[in-house]
Protein backbone atom coordinates (compact mmCIF):
# COMPACT_ATOMS: atom_id res chain seq x y z
CA UNK A 1 0.00 0.00 0.00
CA UNK A 2 1.53 3.62 -1.19
CA UNK A 3 1.28 6.42 1.00
CA UNK A 4 0.70 9.70 0.13
CA UNK A 5 3.79 11.12 -0.69
CA UNK A 6 4.76 7.48 -2.38
CA UNK A 7 1.60 7.59 -4.90
CA UNK A 8 2.26 11.66 -5.93
CA UNK A 9 5.98 10.87 -6.20
CA UNK A 10 4.83 8.23 -8.91
CA UNK A 11 2.52 10.65 -10.84
CA UNK A 12 5.12 13.03 -10.97
CA UNK A 13 7.61 11.23 -12.33
CA UNK A 14 5.68 9.84 -15.38
CA UNK A 15 6.63 11.73 -19.12
CA UNK A 16 4.73 14.44 -19.84
CA UNK A 17 2.91 15.15 -16.54
CA UNK A 18 2.90 18.15 -14.43
CA UNK A 19 3.16 17.46 -10.28
CA UNK A 20 0.17 18.34 -8.87
CA UNK A 21 0.15 21.24 -6.68
CA UNK A 22 -0.73 21.27 -2.84
CA UNK A 23 -2.96 23.88 -3.67
CA UNK A 24 -6.77 22.95 -3.74
CA UNK A 25 -8.48 22.76 -6.87
CA UNK A 26 -10.88 26.10 -7.70
CA UNK A 27 -14.39 24.99 -7.65
CA UNK A 28 -14.80 24.83 -11.71
CA UNK A 29 -11.55 22.39 -11.54
CA UNK A 30 -8.43 23.05 -13.08
CA UNK A 31 -7.04 23.19 -17.05
CA UNK A 32 -3.59 21.74 -17.37
CA UNK A 33 -2.26 22.26 -20.96
CA UNK A 34 0.55 19.88 -21.45
CA UNK A 35 4.10 21.32 -22.98
CA UNK A 36 3.65 18.80 -25.83
CA UNK A 37 0.62 21.32 -26.99
CA UNK A 38 2.97 23.95 -26.92
CA UNK A 39 5.52 22.06 -28.68
CA UNK A 40 2.96 20.97 -31.65
CA UNK A 41 1.38 24.59 -31.81
CA UNK A 42 5.23 26.47 -32.17
CA UNK A 43 5.75 23.67 -34.93
CA UNK A 44 3.01 23.53 -37.09
CA UNK A 45 3.57 27.76 -36.97
CA UNK A 46 7.08 27.56 -37.82
CA UNK A 47 6.52 25.09 -40.66
CA UNK A 48 3.67 27.46 -41.94
CA UNK A 49 5.26 30.14 -41.88
CA UNK A 50 6.39 31.53 -45.46
CA UNK A 51 10.40 30.84 -46.13
CA UNK A 52 10.81 28.26 -44.05
CA UNK A 53 11.44 25.28 -45.74
CA UNK A 54 12.07 22.88 -42.47
CA UNK A 55 13.06 22.60 -39.07
CA UNK A 56 17.06 21.82 -38.16
CA UNK A 57 18.91 19.96 -35.93
CA UNK A 58 20.16 22.80 -33.18
CA UNK A 59 23.27 20.39 -32.65
CA UNK A 60 26.35 21.42 -34.93
CA UNK A 61 27.59 17.52 -35.74
CA UNK A 62 24.29 16.37 -37.36
CA UNK A 63 23.53 17.22 -40.99
CA UNK A 64 21.49 19.61 -41.27
CA UNK A 65 18.61 18.01 -43.98
CA UNK A 66 17.67 16.11 -40.97
CA UNK A 67 14.49 17.27 -39.95
CA UNK A 68 13.51 15.60 -36.53
CA UNK A 69 11.64 18.97 -35.00
CA UNK A 70 12.93 17.67 -31.93
CA UNK A 71 16.03 18.37 -31.92
CA UNK A 72 15.78 21.57 -33.64
CA UNK A 73 12.54 23.34 -31.00
CA UNK A 74 13.43 23.87 -27.71
CA UNK A 75 10.37 25.09 -25.44
CA UNK A 76 10.72 26.25 -21.96
CA UNK A 77 7.84 26.88 -19.43
CA UNK A 78 7.91 28.66 -16.07
CA UNK A 79 5.67 29.22 -13.78
CA UNK A 80 4.99 33.56 -12.22
CA UNK A 81 4.33 32.87 -9.02
CA UNK A 82 3.93 36.52 -8.47
CA UNK A 83 0.86 36.96 -11.32
CA UNK A 84 0.13 33.17 -11.69
CA UNK A 85 0.75 33.18 -15.42
CA UNK A 86 2.32 30.54 -17.52
CA UNK A 87 5.62 32.46 -19.42
CA UNK A 88 7.08 30.55 -22.54
CA UNK A 89 10.30 30.82 -23.84
CA UNK A 90 11.11 29.21 -27.36
CA UNK A 91 14.07 28.54 -29.75
CA UNK A 92 13.73 27.20 -33.30
CA UNK A 93 16.09 26.29 -35.67
CA UNK A 94 15.41 26.18 -39.01
CA UNK A 95 16.50 25.75 -42.51
CA UNK A 96 15.32 28.99 -44.67
CA UNK A 97 14.72 28.99 -48.56
CA UNK A 98 17.38 30.23 -50.61
CA UNK A 99 16.32 33.74 -51.90
CA UNK A 100 14.23 35.11 -49.47
CA UNK A 101 14.85 37.58 -47.19
CA UNK A 102 16.29 36.09 -43.95
CA UNK A 103 15.07 39.23 -41.95
CA UNK A 104 11.33 39.30 -43.02
CA UNK A 105 11.21 35.21 -42.58
CA UNK A 106 12.24 35.28 -38.93
CA UNK A 107 10.41 38.24 -38.12
CA UNK A 108 7.36 36.87 -39.52
CA UNK A 109 8.40 33.24 -37.98
CA UNK A 110 8.63 34.79 -34.75
CA UNK A 111 5.16 36.98 -34.69
CA UNK A 112 3.26 33.81 -35.96
CA UNK A 113 4.92 31.39 -33.03
CA UNK A 114 3.79 34.66 -30.29
CA UNK A 115 0.33 34.34 -32.37
CA UNK A 116 -0.39 30.74 -31.77
CA UNK A 117 0.64 29.70 -28.65
CA UNK A 118 -0.69 33.10 -26.91
CA UNK A 119 -3.91 32.70 -28.36
CA UNK A 120 -4.32 29.18 -28.28
CA UNK A 121 -3.25 28.81 -24.33
CA UNK A 122 -3.01 32.02 -22.57
CA UNK A 123 0.28 32.04 -21.85
CA UNK A 124 2.79 34.37 -22.29
CA UNK A 125 5.35 34.19 -24.51
CA UNK A 126 8.45 36.01 -23.39
CA UNK A 127 10.91 34.90 -26.26
CA UNK A 128 10.96 33.17 -29.81
CA UNK A 129 14.95 33.04 -30.39
CA UNK A 130 15.34 31.95 -34.20
CA UNK A 131 18.43 30.78 -35.39
CA UNK A 132 18.68 29.87 -39.00
CA UNK A 133 20.96 27.02 -39.56
CA UNK A 134 21.44 26.60 -43.41
CA UNK A 135 19.58 27.51 -46.63
CA UNK A 136 17.67 24.99 -49.14
CA UNK A 137 16.41 25.69 -52.85
CA UNK A 138 13.23 24.70 -53.52
CA UNK A 139 12.83 25.67 -57.11
CA UNK A 140 15.25 25.33 -59.62
CA UNK A 141 14.56 27.52 -62.42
Amino acid sequence: MQTLSQASAARASAPDEIPPTDAAAPPGGAIVISPRVVFTLALNAALSTYGVVGIASRFTGFDCTHTDPRRGLEIQIEDNPTTGNQHVSITVHIIAEYGVRIQAVTSSLQHQIRYSIERSTGYVVDAVNVHVTGLRVTNED
